[in-house]
């Protein structure tokens, strides 16, 4: 009997079949792991616009001389030592800040400090807020796939409680 240099069509056939097979779980586990990796990031980015969000309100609310009347739960309202204003609100779903200087009548310059915020709360030791030494702020963030954050902080006045005011 002599033998044949090649394959036959029923080893091409069931080469193709298994290579479609190794290709097939490959892309397979691929996607998956993709789908993990966007699902890491977006909670990733989530977690890092409430934190760039909070460490700007908290520098700008420790250097602030006192909280301004207007304050709520929903809306704070500072002052620093020269006289200007910042107001942080939630507008949509962005958390916003704007800016009154001394002298000027309304606030101006709505900027965004985080997007994706499902909710902002602030709360005051002391009642009414215009007498608080103490500031604290709750946010909720929401990312890309649904799933909520929450960060509390709470924040001094240091001019307030360094000059020990009551």
């Amino acid at each position: 009997m002599r033998w044949r240099a090649g394959f036959t069509l029923v080893e091409t056939v069931l080469a193709a079949s298994l290579m479609v097979l190794v290709l097939g779980a490959s892309l397979s586990i691929m996607g998956a792991a993709l789908r993990w990796w966007q699902r890491g990031w977006d909670r990733m980015d989530a977690q890092q616009n409430a934190r760039i969000a909070l460490m700007h309100m908290t520098g700008e609310i420790q250097a602030a001389s006192q909280v301004v009347s207007g304050s709520n739960s929903q809306t704070l309202i500072i002052e620093d030592t020269g006289g200007n204003q910042y107001k942080y609100e939630l507008a949509g779903d962005n958390l916003r800040r704007a800016v009154k200087n001394k002298g000027f009548l309304d606030f101006s310059g709505y900027n965004p400090l985080a997007y994706g915020v499902r909710t902002l709360e602030f709360t005051y030791d002391r009642n009414p807020p215009e007498q608080s030494k103490m500031v604290t702020i709750h946010l909720v963030v929401r990312d890309g796939q649904g799933q909520d954050f929450a960060v509390t902080t709470t924040v001094a006045l240091r001019l307030k409680v360094m000059n020990g005011e009551s």
